[in-house]
C-alpha cells in the first residue's frame, strides 16, 4: 500500500545530534516525498514557538503535532485541527505537588512554554547541548506565579525538569498515582504530563481520520518512549538505531541513527526503491478460488503481509494438474488419497516441485501455506479419514520446501513470522 503520511519525532530522530539542525541529505529526501504528494507531518514533545527554528530548514511541512500530541496544527490553514488540555483539577495536583519542592517546571499552553524565572536555579541539564538550551529559554514566557497561570488557562502538556535525583521517585510515584494523566520520560530525568489517553498516536490516528488515511498509508519515525504509540499505529513504525529498547520492540523496522541520516535511508527504500523480500503464499489464502470445492480460504492476516512482502502466490495441486473443483484428499500411509479412493500422489509430488522451482527461482526463503492441507499442511494434517481428525505429518509441498531449507509458517502465524524475520533497514 502506498504512503501517504510521514510522520517524525525531532529530537534524536529528524534532527542531528546538536538538536539544532536537519542535515541536507535528510531535508532532501522529506522535501521529494513532499513534492511526491506525500504530507510531513512533525510529531514533538516541544510547543510550537520554539521550533521555528526547524521549520525555517524543512518549510515544506504540512503538519504540526505538538505537546506529545495534545495538539494538531494545519499550517496551511493556520489553525488546530486537534487539541485535548489537560483536565484543569488534574493540572492542579500536578502543581500542588511540584510547589512543595525544589524543581523546575513548565505549563504547555497555547503552543508556548510558561515558566517562573525564580525556579530556573533548579534546573540541572544532564546532557543537553548549551546552544540548543540557549534558544530553548529565549522562547519560554516568564510569570510571576505560574501557579496562578496554570488556574487560568488550558494546559496542553506539563514538563518536569529534574537531574539530580534526590526528589525524584518520590515525585514520579505521586504523578503516576493521578488518573486523569499519562505520564512519559523521553529524556532521562525528566517526566511529561499529557491528558488520559492524549499521546502522539492518538493524534497521528485524528489526523488520519480529518484525512481520509488508513494507518498502512502512514510512515512514523521516533526514538524515545513518547514515540511508542506513534510506531504502534503507523504501517510502517519505524525506530532509530540510537532509539530506547522499548521504542525499538514498539516499531515494526529499525533505521539508521539520526546521526546517519536515518529518515533519508528509510524513506528513500520504502518509498523511492521499495524492494520487498519474496514470499511464498498460499493461493487460496489471498482468495484465490482453488479450493477443492470451487472457494477459497481468504486470510486478511495473510494477505496484509504484502505490507512486508511481494506475495507469490501458489497452488501446489493446481500445478499438479487437479481441477477446480475436485474431490477432498488427504494422505494415506504416505499416499494421497482422494475421497474416492483415485491415487493422485502424482499430481501432488508434481504440484510440490513446480512450488519448490518458483521459490528458488523467486529466491524466497519462507512461505505461508495453508494448514492441515495435504499439500501445505505443517506440523498437522488431516489423518486420512475425511472425519476432520489431525495427526502429526506435512503435507506434500510443505514438506519438500522445508527438506529444502525453506522456513513454514501456517496462516495463523503471521504474527510469528513477522517476528522471526529481519526487517532492520
Amino acid at each position: 500500500m502506498a504512503i501517504k503520511l510521514i510522520a517524525t519525532d525531532l529530537d534524536g530522530t529528524l534532527m542531528s545530534p546538536d538538536h539544532i539542525t536537519v542535515t541536507e541529505k535528510t531535508k532532501n529526501a522529506l522535501l521529494k516525498a513532499h513534492n511526491a504528494g506525500i504530507k510531513t507531518v512533525i510529531a514533538t514533545g516541544r510547543t510550537l514557538s520554539v521550533i521555528n527554528s526547524v521549520l525555517k530548514q524543512v518549510p515544506f511541512i504540512d503538519y504540526i503535532i505538538y505537546s506529545n500530541g495534545a495538539s494538531v496544527f494545519d499550517r496551511r490553514k493556520g489553525n488546530n485541527i486537534y487539541t485535548s488540555p489537560i483536565p484543569a483539577d488534574a493540572v492542579r495536583k500536578i502543581v500542588d505537588i511540584f510547589e512543595r519542592y525544589p524543581v523546575y517546571y513548565e505549563l504547555y499552553a497555547g503552543g508556548c512554554a510558561h515558566s517562573q524565572p525564580d525556579k530556573a536555579g533548579y534546573f540541572k541539564n544532564k546532557d543537553l547541548p548549551q546552544d540548543f538550551l540557549d534558544f530553548y529559554m529565549k522562547n519560554i514566557k516568564n510569570h510571576e506565579s505560574i501557579s496562578r497561570f496554570a488556574t487560568t488557562n488550558d494546559i496542553e502538556k506539563i514538563n518536569l525538569f529534574y537531574f539530580d535525583g534526590q526528589y525524584y521517585d518520590e515525585i514520579k510515584e505521586q504523578l503516576f498515582s493521578i488518573s486523569e494523566i499519562d505520564c512519559t520520560s523521553p529524556v532521562a530525568g525528566d517526566i511529561e504530563m499529557t491528558s488520559a489517553g492524549v499521546n502522539k498516536g492518538k493524534a497521528l490516528q485524528e489526523m488520519c481520520k480529518e484525512l481520509n488515511f488508513t494507518r498502512e498509508e502512514v510512515m512514523a519515525f521516533g526514538d524515545a518512549d513518547n514515540d511508542i504509540e506513534m510506531l504502534q499505529f503507523a504501517g510502517y513504525g519505524i525506530a532509530m538505531k540510537n532509539a530506547s529498547d522499548e521504542c525499538k520492540q514498539a516499531a515494526k523496522y529499525e533505521t539508521l541513527s539520526n546521526a546517519e541520516d536515518g529518515i533519508a535511508h528509510a524513506v528513500e527504500k520504502f518509498i523511492f526503491n521499495p524492494l520487498k523480500p519474496k514470499l511464498i503464499i498460499s493461493a487460496c489464502l489471498l482468495g484465490e478460488n482453488c479450493k477443492y470445492n470451487g472457494g477459497n480460504n481468504y486470510c486478511r492476516e495473510a494477505a496484509l503481509l504484502s505490507e512486508w512482502f511481494n506475495l507469490i502466490p501458489v497452488c501446489p495441486e493446481c500445478f499438479g494438474g487437479l481441477s477446480v473443483p475436485r474431490m477432498p484428499n488427504e494422505i494415506i500411509n504416505g499416499r494421497v488419497l482422494s475421497k474416492d479412493g483415485a491415487d493422485n500422489t502424482q499430481a501432488y509430488e508434481d504440484g510440490a516441485e513446480k512450488t519448490l522451482y518458483i521459490a528458488n527461482e523467486n529466491n524466497c526463503c519462507y512461505a505461508v501455506l495453508k494448514e492441515r492441507s495435504p499439500s501445505c499442511g505443517f506440523g498437522r494434517i488431516y489423518d486420512g479419514t475425511f472425519s476432520g481428525v489431525l495427526t502429526d505429518g506435512n503435507g506434500i509441498t510443505a514438506d519438500l520446501l522445508d527438506r529444502n531449507g525453506i522456513r513454514i509458517f501456517g496462516e495463523s502465524e503471521t504474527a510469528k513470522l513477522l517476528d522471526e524475520f529481519d526487517f532492520n533497514i
